[in-house]
């Protein structure tokens, strides 16, 4: 008998995929359910100002926010720039549970003033870079902080790379009458020597720091891609002082870097998977539209890579590429680095991409489905996860126009597993060539993969 669950039940509204449990999503709103589900902390009111701990240093440790939406227009020659900061303020919204977006901001920043000085730290090495649309979304959500009084002159956006040649201008970045400092740190008088490192002093002097990585992969055996942690070499002078996987690490365990991060925001829209870093943006099979147009956000710099990791190698597989292993991400969760979470059982991931499954979020609590294997395919595919806790698993199938095309149940125990699909519809008929989505339900989570069925 057809399971007819209300939150995989069809609705059609004019998006691919709309679940029916959009009606009470909507009478929440995206950012009570999210809060509701996740109970990472309690929903502010629309004004109320943050509250919390004076602590800072990974707060939300394995919570990650994965917010894709073509409309950024990541595969296009112009940017959408509002359309980013949409995405981005809403992304704020549903890491923290705070409605206000100012509000949000400053739950990642307990104790900020209206003069705090706050560091952003850009990638501009190339030219799939840490996009000025995105940096200025961030900007424009700090410069709301405190109603509205926070200045933001007290932000340096920087890089080890001259960034005004990557779009990046004082018009843009200018917000209540303040213009945020915009900085390249090739001179030798712009670090400061600490604790054995030479550190920017924009690290040193800051109160908060916010890291933000482009998506690309490197050839270093070393570094393999060059995400969050990577990003702090542009932190560093010389480079070689944390060139290898020892002093990259040792560099993000520095007080200054890991007690002094707020928050992580990948820049997703673009992104390579092959190659240097100097590559430019390149064609991804795994989106329609061949770019990522995603935003990811978190507190925690390991998850981060985690995520960036699995998506470039899950389209490295797709062109029978060898996989990048990073073992260093798995390193920097553990002992004497405690950088972040590497384990996907103990990660919260919150999935927004309307392209593929309606507007609604998906949160998934250390749920994870792992990239179909293979991946195209033609006669079949298997799909491993890993769930929490033991329970009953539902795998859906959907088409690209968000027809649900087969239904596969099971009662898994905790830990990893796997289903079968045959590529065939419910009635037994084989699927046409052409996209495909697997969503994987349990225990109240659930986590999408793409996958593409050829002859």
């Amino acid at each position: 008998m057809r399971d007819s669950s209300p939150c995989e039940q069809p609705h059609q509204s004019g998006s691919s995929f709309l679940p029916t449990s959009r009606r009470e999503f909507l009478r929440l709103s995206a950012l009570a359910a999210v809060a509701a589900v996740s109970g990472v902390r309690p929903l502010l009111a629309l004004g109320e100002p943050a509250v919390g701990p004076l602590t800072r240093s990974n707060t939300m440790p394995g919570r990650i926010v994965l917010y894709r939406d073509p409309a950024m227009n990541g595969h296009q020659a112009t940017i959408d720039r509002d359309r980013v900061e949409q995405v981005l303020h809403q992304g704020i919204r549903m890491l923290t549970g705070v409605l206000d977006i100012g509000a949000a901001f400053e739950s990642l920043m307990p104790g900020v003033t209206a003069t705090s000085p706050i560091a952003i730290k850009v990638n501009c090495i190339g030219p799939t870079d840490t996009r000025w649309e995105t940096a200025r979304a961030v900007v424009s959500g700090l410069s709301l902080m405190l109603g509205g009084t926070y200045d933001v002159s007290r932000v340096t956006v920087y890089d080890n790379q001259y960034i005004s040649g990557h779009g990046y201008t004082p018009s843009e970045f200018t917000f209540n009458g303040h213009t945020a400092v915009l900085s390249n740190t090739n001179s030798p008088s712009s670090y400061y020597v600490y604790g054995g490192h030479r550190l920017s002093s924009y690290l040193v002097n800051a109160q908060f720091v916010i890291d933000m990585p482009a998506l690309k992969v490197h050839t270093d055996p070393s570094n393999q891609i060059t995400v969050s942690l990577k990003n702090h070499y542009g932190s560093c002078s010389p480079s070689s002082l944390c060139g290898n996987i020892t002093g990259m690490l040792t560099v993000n365990a520095d007080a200054h870097i890991k007690g002094k991060t707020a928050l992580v925001v990948l820049d997703a829209l673009r992104g390579t998977y092959t190659g240097g870093p100097g590559e430019p943006p390149q064609s991804w099979n795994l989106y329609p539209e061949h770019s990522p147009n995603t935003i990811g956000l978190s507190t925690d710099p390991v998850t981060i890579d985690y995520w960036a990791r699995d998506v470039i190698n899950e389209e490295r597989a797709l062109r029978s590429q060898p996989a990048k292993p990073c073992p260093w991400i798995e390193l920097a969760s553990g002992a004497p680095y405690e950088l972040g979470v590497s384990d996907p059982a103990q990660m919260t991931v919150i999935t927004m991409d309307p392209g593929a499954v309606g507007d609604e979020p998906l949160v998934s609590r250390g749920l994870l489905l792992a990239p179909p294997a293979p991946n195209p395919f033609s006669h079949g595919t298997v799909l491993g996860f890993t769930l929490p806790r033991s329970g009953s698993v539902t795998l859906a199938i959907y088409a690209a126009d968000g027809r649900r095309v087969r239904t596969l149940h099971g009662f898994h125990s905790a830990g990893p597993g796997e289903m079968a699909w045959d590529g065939r519809d419910d009635s037994g008929e084989e699927v046409a060539v052409g996209t495909y989505f697997a969503r994987l339900d349990s225990g109240g989570s659930a986590s999408v993969r793409k996958m593409i069925r050829i002859r």
